[in-house]
């Protein structure tokens, strides 16, 4: 069978809804992980901790670093996929919720350039 229904549509729009914001709130955690990991490593290094504590903590923050790259490729990944859907089935399902919240979205976070 050609093309989807619409209530495909809807459920496939409610899905990468939830991966947008799901991958967000992935990012946003590893970030503030970040912020939180550094400000501990100053203060070690700060209170002259040893050098092996202080390069411990230093890896976990190369990992979180890593997987903010991570998340923030995933994001645009669902950001444009659900731009697709948005351009795609945009009309038909314009007063649907999902179809609603997918637009604020994309409006908040427009999805990178190819």
């Amino acid at each position: 069978k050609l093309g989807i229904t619409m209530a495909d549509a809807a459920k496939q729009v409610k899905i990468k809804v939830g991966v947008v914001k799901r991958t967000l709130k992935e990012h946003d955690s590893y970030d503030k992980e970040i912020k939180t990991q550094s400000e501990k490593i100053a203060k070690m290094k700060a209170d002259n901790a040893e050098f092996h504590d202080v390069k411990q903590q230093e890896e976990v923050l190369k990992e979180a670093e890593a997987c903010v790259i991570d998340a923030k490729r995933r994001f645009g990944g669902a950001l444009q996929d659900l731009e697709s859907l948005v351009d795609e089935h945009g009309e038909v399902l314009a007063e649907n919720p999902d179809m609603v919240e997918a637009r604020a979205l994309l409006q908040a976070n427009p999805p990178p350039e190819n």
